[in-house]
């Protein structure tokens, strides 16, 4: 239905076969409450035209509390500004209450913190960086 070609508007996908795309889905459906995949669909087209996915992590802190990390967020370019986004993110908030997490975290481009400040999401003061290890 689309959904690597949207993901594809947001970063590199690579070539994946439909076996390693079906492996990969079933690996992340065996890790139960864990990847909560959550898209958008054209029904008229029978395409996926938005996406957002909820990484449930376990802690021990906090009770053993559990934090959702928001990932992947796209919408297709062809219905940006139609507030796609805005209800996309919107449902991770309310799912991540669901899954017992404390807060919800995301990262996301330079470009985009004002986007997200408008759904909610701030930059915590002494904690705002973000740092990666690319493998």
């Amino acid at each position: 239905r689309g959904f690597l070609q949207l993901l594809g508007e947001l970063t590199s996908v690579g070539d994946i076969s439909r076996d390693a795309w079906e492996a990969r889905f079933n690996d992340m459906k065996a890790a139960k409450d864990t990847y909560l995949v959550t898209v958008i669909e054209d029904t008229a087209l029978n395409k996926v035209i938005g996406a957002a996915t909820l990484v449930v992590e376990k802690k021990f802190i906090h009770d053993c509390g559990s934090v959702g990390r928001v990932e992947d967020v796209v919408v297709s370019n062809d219905y940006r500004g139609k507030q796609l986004g805005k209800l996309i993110v919107g449902m991770m908030q309310p799912l991540a209450k669901k899954m017992g997490c404390y807060k919800v975290t995301l990262n996301c481009k330079d470009t985009m913190v004002k986007y997200y400040n408008g759904l909610g999401y701030k930059m915590e003061e002494g904690n705002a960086n973000f740092m990666c290890l690319r493998m």
